[in-house]
């Protein structure tokens, strides 16, 4: 295979009255630089960063010439286009045909080319939509900036006719000492196939064999005694290849990629990484760094992930969709544990046949992408859904079995901020919380007791305490005893004894603080957010670290020496257990539906 990339100048037009595809937008032959409603645009960019089309939600349409001058014989090959990521609704031309369209922002799709690519003046049109919707993923409403446009890479994939696709690479520790490797693949026409294991630096095979020619689905095993495991420690990789060994192309290489030999399972309350007890420590990021919006450069997003490193963080929570595949890398090969989640974000079309199919789509599409990824660890198909409705239950159950079924190897769940009445928790592997005790409501005192509450009833699984935290400005102080809102030093209490107290609970297996950044928020409009989510440990517009930054390495591993509550909360249960579906699905529910409707309260 061979990629070619198709980023660059392009041309780009918005369609403020959606005339485009009427008057057939998609036929363009040309660049005519006396067009002054033709703009230059380079791809990836999502076009919120064009000047006048900051917060623009609309239609915007791409253009895009290309050649292969260097294929020959254009029959040999097939031809797929890649799209990383573009937002939300994308609908590709090629040469005045129209290819086809694609749902959701965040995540990779391809498209067929072969029958209509020419060896020169290919005419590539683009259109993007991020209009929000009811039926979409997400819906209409969401607590972070809509980026519209092709924001990630665009590629031209130049493939052979015999080939091989969709290889999954899964590993299984029986000791440390002792690891079965199982790598399945899907062929394209007909092909033997010689594959090899090397080390990272990709000079000594340690492992290779052969296959005989077939075709469909196929798969082989081996054990590797004394493996070089990867963890976040030691974030050890092997790399595969796979060529295809028929006669007449033999050693073509068709297939290949880095991977990592690791475990991760569940035993009782705990979560285990190589058959040793782990627990998460970090904070979620959102895929935004200012002034690049989602298209971050490599160099950016690795700094951060060193910097997560350095706080002592082992784990990033991606929220609440999935990050461009180059931050994966560089966990993959820096060593920290990623939680990757699908959009399917609070108040979605739950009773809708075609969101569960989009939803469905991109959790494929996620698992499919990242499944030879040691840092991953876990698939979240959502996040603070109404978990008490029977409905939404029913859609977050389906898509829980379905990522079973596409992956057995990692942690299924779905992140909740119901204190009691979810209907979820017994299919998940962990249960999760998302509580701002200390900020929204209640005193970050009040967390001990809540927590031992509403673990009572799900008390055989870990438990990881997905959000916490508070806003502040950068720059904003006030005197430690007035501990005012927006202040870093609130921020600071708030953090500091939410992570004490959950170090401290036993079943708890891990803690995320929201969030690493600061990030783009319409809703959020007061004097001290001015349209950003101020709960990151640093600011939005420039990167400054807050006061708390600097005190989460000193308080990473400490635990809170305070009142035991998990018999208390045994007892609260027991007592509140008549009233608690009641009370915490109408009444409660009832209270925060209606803060929610006020704008004030995303302004909190």
């Amino acid at each position: 295979m061979k990629t070619v990339s198709l980023n660059g100048k392009w041309k780009c037009k918005a369609d403020v009255k959606n005339i485009g595809i009427k008057n057939k937008w998609y036929n363009f032959k040309s660049y005519n630089v006396s067009d002054n409603h033709l703009m230059d645009i380079e791809i990836p960019k999502s076009f919120n960063l064009l000047k006048g089309f900051e917060n623009f939600e609309g239609i915007f349409w791409h253009f895009n010439q290309f050649e292969l001058n260097e294929e020959k014989d254009i029959n040999k090959y097939d031809y797929q286009i890649m799209f990383k990521g573009s937002n939300y609704n994308t609908k590709i031309w090629l040469n005045g045909e129209f290819l086809g369209e694609h749902n959701g922002g965040f995540t990779p799709f391809f498209l067929d080319l072969t029958n209509l690519i020419k060896t020169r003046n290919n005419n590539l049109v683009v259109r993007t939509k991020n209009i929000r919707e009811k039926d979409q993923i997400p819906s209409i409403s969401f607590d972070w900036f809509n980026w519209g446009g092709i924001y990630r890479d665009v590629e031209l994939l130049i493939l052979h006719k015999n080939r091989v696709k969709d290889v999954f690479i899964k590993t299984k520790l029986r000791t440390r000492q002792q690891s079965k490797i199982e790598i399945s693949y899907s062929i394209i026409g007909e092909v033997s196939l010689k594959w090899q294991i090397l080390d990272s630096s990709k000079t000594d095979v340690l492992y290779e064999g052969t296959s005989p020619e077939r075709s469909g689905k196929g798969s082989f095993n081996l054990t590797i005694n004394d493996p070089k495991l990867w963890s976040p420690n030691v974030p050890n990789l092997y790399y595969l290849r796979i060529f295809n060994n028929s006669q007449k192309t033999e050693n073509l290489l068709i297939f290949n990629t880095y991977f990592g030999i690791r475990q991760i399972e569940i035993n009782g309350i705990h979560i285990y990484l190589n058959k040793e007890k782990i627990f998460l420590k970090g904070a979620s990021l959102h895929e935004e760094y200012m002034p690049y919006g989602r298209t971050i450069p490599y160099e950016k997003r690795k700094e951060d992930v060193m910097n997560f490193k350095s706080l002592g963080f082992n784990a990033i929570r991606t929220a609440h969709y999935s990050h461009d595949e180059a931050l994966i890398e560089i966990t993959d090969k820096i060593g920290l544990l990623v939680l990757e989640e699908i959009p399917v974000y609070q108040h979605c079309d739950f009773k809708n046949s075609q969101t569960y199919e989009t939803a469905k789509n991109m959790l494929k599409e996620l698992i499919y992408r990242d499944i030879n990824h040691p840092s991953v660890i876990w698939w979240s198909v959502g996040n603070e859904v109404p978990l008490h409705q029977r409905n939404c239950a029913r859609f977050i159950k389906k898509l829980i079995d379905f990522a079973r079924e596409l992956d057995e190897t990692r942690i299924i769940t779905c992140v909740s901020r119901k204190l009691i009445p979810d209907l979820t928790r017994k299919y998940v592997n962990v249960a999760s919380i998302n509580s701002y005790f200390g900020w929204y409501y209640g005193h970050e005192k009040m967390i001990s007791l809540i927590l031992d509450i509403i673990r009572t009833p799900v008390h055989n699984k870990p438990w990881i305490y997905t959000e916490f935290g508070a806003g502040a400005k950068y720059g904003f102080h006030v005197d430690w005893n007035k501990q005012r809102k927006y202040s870093e030093e609130k921020q600071l209490q708030v953090l500091d004894y939410t992570i004490r107290t959950i170090n401290l609970k036993e079943f708890f297996s891990g803690w995320f603080i929201w969030n690493y950044r600061d990030f783009k928020s319409p809703k959020r409009t007061n004097k001290f957010q001015e349209g950003f989510n101020r709960k990151g440990l640093v600011s939005g517009e420039k990167n400054e670290k807050k006061l708390a930054y600097y005190r989460i390495p000193k308080i990473i591993n400490v635990k809170r020496k305070t009142f035991n509550t998990k018999i208390v909360g045994i007892i609260l249960w027991i007592i509140l257990f008549p009233l608690s579906f009641f009370l915490f699905t109408h009444i409660i529910d009832y209270v925060l539906k209606y803060f929610e409707s006020k704008p004030d309260y995303l302004n909190r």
